[in-house]
Protein backbone atom coordinates (compact mmCIF):
# COMPACT_ATOMS: atom_id res chain seq x y z
CA UNK A 1 0.00 0.00 0.00
CA UNK A 2 1.44 3.48 -1.32
CA UNK A 3 1.96 6.03 1.55
CA UNK A 4 0.79 9.66 0.39
CA UNK A 5 1.56 12.80 2.90
CA UNK A 6 -1.50 15.01 2.23
CA UNK A 7 -0.04 18.49 3.21
CA UNK A 8 -2.58 21.15 3.92
CA UNK A 9 -1.94 24.95 4.02
CA UNK A 10 -4.12 27.61 5.05
CA UNK A 11 -5.98 28.59 2.17
CA UNK A 12 -10.09 28.53 1.93
CA UNK A 13 -9.55 25.66 -0.63
CA UNK A 14 -8.63 23.54 2.20
CA UNK A 15 -12.15 22.38 2.53
CA UNK A 16 -11.69 20.24 -0.52
CA UNK A 17 -8.75 18.25 0.83
CA UNK A 18 -11.29 16.39 3.11
CA UNK A 19 -13.33 14.90 -0.41
CA UNK A 20 -9.35 14.64 -1.93
CA UNK A 21 -8.44 12.42 1.11
CA UNK A 22 -11.41 10.20 1.29
CA UNK A 23 -11.21 9.44 -2.36
CA UNK A 24 -7.07 8.80 -2.02
CA UNK A 25 -8.33 6.44 0.83
CA UNK A 26 -11.10 4.52 -1.42
CA UNK A 27 -8.60 4.06 -4.03
CA UNK A 28 -6.20 2.27 -1.60
CA UNK A 29 -3.71 4.90 -0.54
CA UNK A 30 -2.63 4.89 3.01
CA UNK A 31 -3.06 8.28 3.62
CA UNK A 32 -1.63 10.45 6.60
CA UNK A 33 -2.50 14.47 6.81
CA UNK A 34 0.03 16.92 7.72
CA UNK A 35 -1.97 20.34 8.74
CA UNK A 36 -0.44 23.90 9.36
CA UNK A 37 -1.83 26.03 11.91
CA UNK A 38 -3.65 28.43 9.52
CA UNK A 39 -5.27 24.99 7.89
CA UNK A 40 -7.01 24.61 10.77
CA UNK A 41 -8.78 27.49 10.97
CA UNK A 42 -10.71 26.59 7.56
CA UNK A 43 -11.05 22.16 8.08
CA UNK A 44 -10.95 20.49 11.77
CA UNK A 45 -8.21 17.82 12.19
CA UNK A 46 -10.58 15.80 13.53
CA UNK A 47 -12.36 15.61 10.20
CA UNK A 48 -9.30 14.20 8.54
CA UNK A 49 -8.49 11.86 11.58
CA UNK A 50 -11.81 10.42 10.62
CA UNK A 51 -11.46 10.04 7.22
CA UNK A 52 -8.07 8.95 7.25
CA UNK A 53 -8.06 6.55 10.18
CA UNK A 54 -4.88 8.35 11.18
CA UNK A 55 -3.21 10.28 13.17
CA UNK A 56 -2.62 14.01 11.97
CA UNK A 57 -0.24 16.11 12.84
CA UNK A 58 0.23 19.88 13.16
CA UNK A 59 3.15 20.64 15.18
CA UNK A 60 6.59 20.44 15.19
CA UNK A 61 7.26 18.83 18.40
CA UNK A 62 3.35 17.11 18.66
CA UNK A 63 5.03 13.24 19.11
CA UNK A 64 4.71 11.55 22.70
CA UNK A 65 8.28 9.95 22.27
CA UNK A 66 10.34 13.01 21.88
CA UNK A 67 12.94 10.63 20.15
CA UNK A 68 10.75 9.77 17.27
CA UNK A 69 11.40 12.99 14.92
CA UNK A 70 7.77 13.53 12.49
CA UNK A 71 9.36 16.01 10.01
CA UNK A 72 12.73 13.39 9.50
CA UNK A 73 10.21 10.09 9.46
CA UNK A 74 7.59 11.61 7.78
CA UNK A 75 9.88 12.76 4.64
CA UNK A 76 11.80 9.12 4.97
CA UNK A 77 8.74 6.80 4.96
CA UNK A 78 6.13 8.86 2.19
CA UNK A 79 6.20 7.28 -1.19
CA UNK A 80 4.43 10.87 -1.95
CA UNK A 81 3.97 14.06 -0.51
CA UNK A 82 0.86 16.02 -1.41
CA UNK A 83 0.57 19.99 -0.63
CA UNK A 84 -2.71 20.01 -1.17
CA UNK A 85 -3.71 23.41 -1.08
CA UNK A 86 -0.34 25.03 -1.58
CA UNK A 87 -0.47 28.54 -0.66
CA UNK A 88 1.80 31.25 -1.68
CA UNK A 89 3.32 31.46 1.76
CA UNK A 90 4.63 27.33 1.78
CA UNK A 91 5.73 27.83 -2.15
CA UNK A 92 8.19 30.40 -1.32
CA UNK A 93 9.42 28.67 2.24
CA UNK A 94 10.06 25.70 0.27
CA UNK A 95 12.32 27.76 -2.44
CA UNK A 96 13.89 29.61 0.05
CA UNK A 97 15.12 26.80 3.01
CA UNK A 98 12.79 28.73 4.92
CA UNK A 99 11.88 25.68 7.93
CA UNK A 100 10.02 27.18 10.55
CA UNK A 101 7.34 25.09 11.06
CA UNK A 102 6.35 21.23 10.83
CA UNK A 103 5.57 21.25 6.90
CA UNK A 104 8.03 23.96 5.91
CA UNK A 105 10.50 21.29 8.19
CA UNK A 106 8.99 17.88 6.24
CA UNK A 107 9.25 19.74 2.58
CA UNK A 108 13.25 20.16 3.39
CA UNK A 109 14.64 17.11 4.61
CA UNK A 110 12.03 15.47 1.59
CA UNK A 111 13.97 14.48 -1.74
CA UNK A 112 12.80 17.13 -4.24
CA UNK A 113 11.26 14.25 -6.13
CA UNK A 114 8.98 12.98 -4.05
CA UNK A 115 6.76 16.46 -3.33
CA UNK A 116 3.93 17.90 -5.69
CA UNK A 117 2.55 21.19 -5.00
CA UNK A 118 -1.48 21.50 -6.23
CA UNK A 119 -1.10 25.87 -5.75
CA UNK A 120 -4.16 27.74 -4.53
CA UNK A 121 -4.28 31.55 -4.12
CA UNK A 122 -5.72 34.63 -5.77
CA UNK A 123 -5.07 35.44 -9.09
CA UNK A 124 -2.79 38.53 -8.35
CA UNK A 125 -0.84 36.50 -5.88
CA UNK A 126 -0.27 33.47 -8.52
CA UNK A 127 0.63 36.30 -10.92
CA UNK A 128 3.34 37.50 -8.52
CA UNK A 129 6.61 37.56 -10.45
CA UNK A 130 8.38 36.69 -7.36
CA UNK A 131 6.05 33.47 -6.80
CA UNK A 132 6.75 32.70 -10.17
CA UNK A 133 10.26 32.73 -9.64
CA UNK A 134 10.07 30.25 -6.45
CA UNK A 135 7.95 28.22 -8.75
CA UNK A 136 10.95 28.11 -11.39
CA UNK A 137 13.46 27.25 -8.72
CA UNK A 138 11.26 24.62 -7.04
CA UNK A 139 10.98 23.04 -10.84
CA UNK A 140 14.08 22.86 -11.95
CA UNK A 141 15.06 21.10 -8.37
CA UNK A 142 12.74 18.36 -9.32
CA UNK A 143 9.46 19.56 -7.66
CA UNK A 144 6.19 18.69 -9.31
CA UNK A 145 3.12 21.59 -9.66
CA UNK A 146 -0.14 20.67 -10.70
CA UNK A 147 -1.53 24.09 -12.20
CA UNK A 148 -4.00 25.49 -10.73
CA UNK A 149 -7.39 26.42 -12.78
CA UNK A 150 -9.01 29.28 -14.23
CA UNK A 151 -12.43 30.43 -12.64
CA UNK A 152 -14.25 32.37 -9.66
CA UNK A 153 -11.98 32.66 -6.42
CA UNK A 154 -13.08 32.79 -3.18
CA UNK A 155 -12.13 36.80 -2.99
CA UNK A 156 -14.39 37.35 -5.59
CA UNK A 157 -11.64 37.56 -8.59
CA UNK A 158 -11.96 35.93 -12.17
CA UNK A 159 -8.74 34.38 -13.24
CA UNK A 160 -6.29 31.73 -12.11
CA UNK A 161 -5.89 30.30 -8.97
CA UNK A 162 -8.19 28.20 -7.94
CA UNK A 163 -6.74 24.33 -6.64
CA UNK A 164 -6.71 22.26 -9.49
CA UNK A 165 -10.19 20.27 -9.64
CA UNK A 166 -9.85 17.09 -7.39
CA UNK A 167 -10.06 14.44 -10.48
CA UNK A 168 -7.67 15.91 -11.88
CA UNK A 169 -5.27 15.68 -9.03
CA UNK A 170 -6.33 11.87 -8.22
CA UNK A 171 -5.33 11.16 -11.77
CA UNK A 172 -2.35 12.80 -11.06
CA UNK A 173 -1.24 10.45 -8.24
CA UNK A 174 -2.06 6.91 -10.06
CA UNK A 175 -0.28 8.23 -12.98
CA UNK A 176 2.68 9.18 -10.31
CA UNK A 177 2.58 5.55 -9.02
CA UNK A 178 2.16 4.00 -12.38
CA UNK A 179 5.24 1.97 -13.63
CA UNK A 180 5.97 3.84 -17.20
CA UNK A 181 5.85 0.34 -19.45
CA UNK A 182 4.66 2.48 -22.78
CA UNK A 183 6.93 5.20 -21.86
CA UNK A 184 7.56 7.36 -25.03
CA UNK A 185 5.11 5.57 -27.10
CA UNK A 186 2.52 6.88 -29.38
CA UNK A 187 -0.68 5.70 -28.63
CA UNK A 188 -3.52 6.88 -30.87
CA UNK A 189 -7.37 6.40 -29.77
CA UNK A 190 -10.26 6.73 -31.11
CA UNK A 191 -13.68 6.80 -28.95
CA UNK A 192 -16.93 7.87 -28.95
CA UNK A 193 -19.60 7.59 -31.36
CA UNK A 194 -20.04 8.99 -34.64
CA UNK A 195 -22.51 10.67 -36.49
CA UNK A 196 -24.26 10.58 -40.04
CA UNK A 197 -26.30 13.55 -40.54
CA UNK A 198 -29.68 13.73 -42.55
CA UNK A 199 -30.28 17.05 -41.84
CA UNK A 200 -28.80 19.69 -40.12
CA UNK A 201 -30.34 18.37 -36.87
CA UNK A 202 -31.13 15.03 -37.55
CA UNK A 203 -28.69 12.13 -37.53
CA UNK A 204 -27.92 8.40 -37.29
CA UNK A 205 -26.09 7.44 -34.24
CA UNK A 206 -25.47 5.10 -31.66
CA UNK A 207 -25.31 5.20 -27.83
CA UNK A 208 -21.11 4.72 -26.96
CA UNK A 209 -20.11 7.34 -24.80
CA UNK A 210 -16.40 7.33 -25.46
CA UNK A 211 -15.83 6.25 -21.54
CA UNK A 212 -13.93 3.21 -22.58
CA UNK A 213 -11.60 4.96 -24.88
CA UNK A 214 -11.11 8.15 -22.83
CA UNK A 215 -10.21 5.59 -19.86
CA UNK A 216 -7.86 3.54 -22.19
CA UNK A 217 -6.24 7.16 -23.09
CA UNK A 218 -5.71 7.72 -19.26
CA UNK A 219 -4.10 4.51 -18.76
CA UNK A 220 -1.91 4.92 -21.32
CA UNK A 221 -0.65 8.85 -20.48
CA UNK A 222 -0.07 7.24 -16.64
CA UNK A 223 1.81 4.48 -18.40
CA UNK A 224 4.00 7.09 -19.98
CA UNK A 225 2.70 7.40 -23.99
CA UNK A 226 2.27 10.11 -25.76
CA UNK A 227 -1.78 9.87 -26.49
CA UNK A 228 -3.69 11.29 -28.97
CA UNK A 229 -7.60 10.41 -28.47
CA UNK A 230 -9.63 10.81 -31.36
CA UNK A 231 -13.18 11.72 -29.67
CA UNK A 232 -16.21 11.61 -31.82
CA UNK A 233 -19.37 14.15 -30.11
CA UNK A 234 -18.08 13.59 -26.80
CA UNK A 235 -17.94 16.03 -23.96
CA UNK A 236 -15.33 13.92 -21.82
CA UNK A 237 -12.09 15.02 -21.33
CA UNK A 238 -9.13 14.83 -19.13
CA UNK A 239 -5.46 16.40 -18.97
CA UNK A 240 -1.95 15.70 -20.87
CA UNK A 241 -4.26 14.33 -23.65
CA UNK A 242 -4.05 15.35 -27.31
CA UNK A 243 -7.68 15.63 -27.69
CA UNK A 244 -9.31 15.73 -31.72
CA UNK A 245 -12.74 16.37 -31.42
CA UNK A 246 -14.58 14.73 -34.53
CA UNK A 247 -18.13 14.52 -35.94
CA UNK A 248 -18.40 12.08 -38.40
CA UNK A 249 -16.81 9.15 -39.73
CA UNK A 250 -14.90 10.99 -42.98
CA UNK A 251 -13.86 13.58 -40.08
CA UNK A 252 -12.28 10.70 -38.20
CA UNK A 253 -11.13 8.84 -40.89
CA UNK A 254 -8.88 11.72 -42.18
CA UNK A 255 -7.56 12.46 -38.52
CA UNK A 256 -6.91 8.92 -37.83
CA UNK A 257 -4.86 9.28 -41.45
CA UNK A 258 -2.64 12.38 -39.80
CA UNK A 259 -1.21 10.50 -36.84
CA UNK A 260 -1.01 7.02 -37.87
CA UNK A 261 2.10 6.69 -39.67
CA UNK A 262 4.01 7.68 -36.38
CA UNK A 263 1.74 5.76 -33.92
CA UNK A 264 3.24 2.29 -31.99
CA UNK A 265 -0.58 0.97 -31.21
CA UNK A 266 -3.97 2.35 -32.43
CA UNK A 267 -7.00 1.32 -30.36
CA UNK A 268 -9.64 1.18 -32.36
CA UNK A 269 -12.55 2.00 -29.75
CA UNK A 270 -15.26 4.37 -31.68
CA UNK A 271 -18.64 3.42 -32.44
CA UNK A 272 -18.36 4.08 -36.02
CA UNK A 273 -21.36 4.08 -38.07
CA UNK A 274 -21.43 1.62 -40.68
CA UNK A 275 -23.81 3.25 -43.06
CA UNK A 276 -24.70 6.85 -43.59
CA UNK A 277 -27.51 8.94 -45.97
CA UNK A 278 -27.37 8.85 -49.90
CA UNK A 279 -28.52 11.96 -49.69
CA UNK A 280 -28.15 14.59 -47.40
CA UNK A 281 -31.14 17.75 -46.43
CA UNK A 282 -29.82 21.09 -46.49
CA UNK A 283 -32.55 22.10 -45.09
CA UNK A 284 -34.47 20.31 -41.89
CA UNK A 285 -37.03 17.19 -43.29
CA UNK A 286 -40.16 17.98 -42.82
CA UNK A 287 -42.59 15.68 -41.08
CA UNK A 288 -44.99 14.14 -43.27
CA UNK A 289 -47.81 12.25 -43.12
CA UNK A 290 -46.38 9.54 -45.18
CA UNK A 291 -43.61 7.25 -44.49
CA UNK A 292 -40.13 8.46 -44.64
CA UNK A 293 -37.96 6.34 -46.87
CA UNK A 294 -34.18 6.47 -46.06
CA UNK A 295 -31.64 5.44 -48.68
CA UNK A 296 -28.10 4.47 -47.12
CA UNK A 297 -24.96 3.81 -48.37
CA UNK A 298 -22.02 2.15 -47.00
CA UNK A 299 -19.17 4.41 -45.26
CA UNK A 300 -15.65 3.92 -44.84
CA UNK A 301 -14.05 0.92 -42.95
CA UNK A 302 -11.80 2.73 -41.27
CA UNK A 303 -10.48 0.09 -39.25
CA UNK A 304 -10.14 -1.77 -42.49
CA UNK A 305 -8.13 0.76 -44.18
CA UNK A 306 -6.00 0.65 -41.38
CA UNK A 307 -5.08 -3.00 -41.76
CA UNK A 308 -4.09 -2.57 -45.27
CA UNK A 309 -2.02 0.26 -44.41
CA UNK A 310 -0.24 -1.55 -41.11
CA UNK A 311 3.43 -1.75 -41.21
CA UNK A 312 4.99 -1.03 -37.51
CA UNK A 313 1.88 -0.55 -35.76
CA UNK A 314 -0.05 -2.75 -33.42
CA UNK A 315 -3.16 -2.40 -34.85
CA UNK A 316 -6.30 -3.39 -31.86
CA UNK A 317 -10.11 -3.38 -32.50
CA UNK A 318 -12.84 -4.03 -30.50
CA UNK A 319 -15.98 -6.33 -31.34
CA UNK A 320 -19.75 -5.68 -30.11
CA UNK A 321 -21.30 -8.33 -30.49
CA UNK A 322 -24.83 -9.33 -29.30
CA UNK A 323 -24.69 -13.13 -30.51
CA UNK A 324 -21.65 -15.36 -31.42
CA UNK A 325 -19.09 -12.96 -29.76
CA UNK A 326 -15.95 -15.29 -30.35
CA UNK A 327 -16.98 -16.21 -33.72
CA UNK A 328 -17.60 -12.90 -34.90
CA UNK A 329 -14.75 -11.40 -33.33
CA UNK A 330 -12.56 -14.09 -34.93
CA UNK A 331 -13.95 -12.77 -38.50
CA UNK A 332 -12.69 -9.06 -37.75
CA UNK A 333 -9.30 -10.30 -36.71
CA UNK A 334 -8.78 -12.11 -39.76
CA UNK A 335 -10.34 -9.81 -41.92
CA UNK A 336 -9.19 -6.36 -41.09
CA UNK A 337 -5.68 -7.56 -40.35
CA UNK A 338 -5.86 -6.92 -36.45
CA UNK A 339 -2.97 -7.90 -34.23
CA UNK A 340 -6.14 -8.01 -31.30
CA UNK A 341 -9.43 -7.79 -31.09
CA UNK A 342 -11.43 -6.59 -28.06
CA UNK A 343 -14.40 -8.65 -27.35
CA UNK A 344 -17.82 -6.94 -25.41
CA UNK A 345 -21.60 -7.76 -25.33
CA UNK A 346 -23.68 -4.79 -26.11
CA UNK A 347 -24.61 -4.53 -21.97
CA UNK A 348 -20.86 -2.20 -21.95
CA UNK A 349 -22.36 0.38 -24.43
CA UNK A 350 -22.49 3.86 -21.84
CA UNK A 351 -22.21 2.00 -18.56
CA UNK A 352 -19.09 2.78 -16.29
CA UNK A 353 -18.26 -0.62 -15.88
CA UNK A 354 -17.84 -3.76 -18.29
CA UNK A 355 -16.00 -6.96 -18.80
CA UNK A 356 -14.25 -7.98 -22.11
CA UNK A 357 -12.38 -10.86 -23.78
CA UNK A 358 -9.16 -9.64 -25.64
CA UNK A 359 -8.52 -12.13 -28.35
CA UNK A 360 -5.61 -13.23 -30.52
CA UNK A 361 -5.01 -16.02 -33.07
CA UNK A 362 -3.59 -17.87 -30.27
CA UNK A 363 -5.17 -16.83 -27.10
CA UNK A 364 -8.34 -15.58 -24.87
CA UNK A 365 -7.61 -13.30 -22.24
CA UNK A 366 -10.73 -12.31 -20.26
CA UNK A 367 -10.93 -9.34 -18.16
CA UNK A 368 -13.45 -9.78 -15.60
CA UNK A 369 -15.96 -6.56 -15.05
CA UNK A 370 -15.14 -4.05 -13.27
CA UNK A 371 -15.35 0.30 -13.59
CA UNK A 372 -14.03 1.34 -16.82
CA UNK A 373 -10.78 3.31 -15.81
CA UNK A 374 -9.53 -0.21 -14.03
CA UNK A 375 -10.49 -2.64 -17.11
CA UNK A 376 -8.51 -0.17 -19.29
CA UNK A 377 -5.32 -0.13 -17.20
CA UNK A 378 -5.94 -4.16 -17.20
CA UNK A 379 -6.43 -4.48 -20.99
CA UNK A 380 -3.26 -1.73 -21.50
CA UNK A 381 -0.82 -4.27 -19.14
CA UNK A 382 -1.97 -7.51 -21.47
CA UNK A 383 -1.63 -5.95 -24.29
CA UNK A 384 1.85 -4.50 -23.39
CA UNK A 385 2.61 -8.19 -22.34
CA UNK A 386 1.43 -10.29 -25.37
CA UNK A 387 3.01 -7.83 -28.18
CA UNK A 388 5.92 -7.64 -25.87
CA UNK A 389 6.69 -3.93 -25.97
CA UNK A 390 10.15 -2.68 -25.39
Amino acid sequence: MKKILLCITGSIAAYKSADIASKLVSKGYDIHVIMTKNSTKFISPMVLETLTKNRVYTELFQDDEYTHLTHISSAKEADLILVAPATYNIIGKTANGVADDLLSSILAAAPANKVVFAPAMNVNMYNNPILTDNINTLTKGGYTFIEPDDGMLACGDLGKGRMKNIPSILEFVDSYFCEKILYGKNIVITAGATREYLDPIRYISNSSSGLMGLSLAKASRNMGANVTLIMANSALTTDNINIINVATVNEMYDSVLEFYPTADILFSAAAVSDYGPINYSSQKIKKSDITLTLELKKNTDILFELGKLKSKQILIGFAAESENLYENALKKLELKNLDMIIANGLENFGSTSGSVNIITKANIINIPQQDKESLAEEIVIEIVKGANIK
